[in-house]
């Protein structure tokens, strides 16, 4: 497939002016697919032609690149480096922030990006110079007229992932950060991967246990601050059944998080939260990956529960039914094994412990 075919249609960059907007690039390059981020600007940044088609609608499911921009104005030490492919799923302007909503899907392939931060300063700048020339002498971060990136999007997730990584360490607002990449979910069992829903939820059943793949990666490794891997949930409607931090004492591993859903007897929602980072954040970036997920309580727990209880019911009554003259025997054994349905249902099917 050509550069052309893969050409994003929008150009969304976000910088180290503040320690959020680069965290914001930590968390989209380790969003898992289909998962949903949101980028912010004021209306005086997003080019006229952009805000036009927000304004019209017609942005919507068109391919976006996210970028990580660092010293758009100065020439020497400016930094422009692609980082993820995303489709952009809503965008609003809300009181002269326009608001992008981004699924992220493909990584980016930067095998035609050196690894000198002087050569990649150099490229920056003649790419900084043609999104000022294509739009009308002014910088904008969120444009839709752009130059063509040397990026593919094929090619193994995790080589990408890291290839991304290893260029954005090179920058100094990077060059102590822990990147993080989180996998699709997939069943405890099985091999069967959990997708996420269009507008970025992750949907579990609550018989469906999910493990949570998480790598991480680190330009050096240092003994302070302490770093640490953690994974949270509300604890009630889904529960961490693994455990549920890690001290990382290396530069790159890899481990997994145990998801559990809980039985209730409604759909729920709530989210999971991958941090990596050390407990106070300071300046340094900190990756944190949070997304939605829908726990949808089992129809067929629900039709075996009322199936459980209906004959726990009626085997408890059938002594009554039968009478004193039927036999002591069958009438105690019929009771007890009703009252076990009805245990069973009522029990260990009941609602989740609050």
């Amino acid at each position: 497939m050509s550069i052309q075919e893969e050409r994003p249609q929008v150009l969304l960059l976000s910088s180290n002016l503040r320690r959020r907007y680069a965290e914001d690039i930590l968390t989209a390059l380790a969003l898992p697919r289909g998962a949903t981020i949101q980028f912010r600007y004021e209306a005086q940044y997003v080019a006229a032609s952009l805000q036009q088609r927000v304004a019209t609608g017609d942005i919507l499911h068109q391919r976006a690149l996210i970028g990580f921009i660092a010293d758009a104005t100065t020439p020497a030490d400016c930094f422009l480096l692609p980082v993820r492919v995303a489709e952009i799923v809503a965008a609003e302007c809300v009181a002269e922030v326009i608001l992008f909503k981004l699924r992220v899907t493909d990584h980016v392939d930067l095998d035609d990006y050196s690894l000198s931060r002087a050569e990649i300063n150099a490229e920056s700048r003649k790419a900084i110079d043609k999104i000022v020339e294509g739009n009308g002498g002014t910088y904008y971060p969120a444009v839709v007229k752009f130059p063509a990136f040397p990026i593919r999007t094929n090619g193994d997730p995790a080589q990408l992932w890291i290839s991304v990584a290893r260029r954005l360490a090179l920058h100094p607002t990077f060059e102590n950060s822990y990147f993080m990449r989180v996998d699709q979910p997939v069943h405890l069992t099985g091999s069967t991967a959990f997708a996420f829903e269009p507008q970025g939820r992750l949907s579990l059943g609550d018989l469906q246990p999910a493990r949570l793949p998480v790598s991480f990666y680190s330009q050096r490794y240092t003994e302070t601050p302490k770093i640490t891997l953690t994974c949270s949930t509300d604890g009630r409607f889904l529960r961490v059944s693994s455990d549920d931090s890690h001290d990382v004492a290396l530069r790159y591993d890899s481990t997994e998080f145990w998801l559990q859903p809980e039985a209730s007897s409604f759909d729920a929602l709530t989210h999971v939260t991958i941090r990596l980072g050390p407990a106070e954040a300071e300046t340094t970036p900190v990756a944190a990956v949070r997304f939605p997920v829908i726990i949808k309580h089992s129809r067929m727990r629900l039709l075996t529960r009322v199936g459980l209880s209906t004959l726990g019911a009626f085997l408890v009554a059938t002594p009554a039914i039968l009478g004193a003259h039927s036999s002591l025997t069958a009438r105690i054994l019929l009771a007890v094994i009703g009252s076990a349905f009805l245990s069973t249902a009522t029990i260990v099917m009941g609602r989740p412990r609050s």
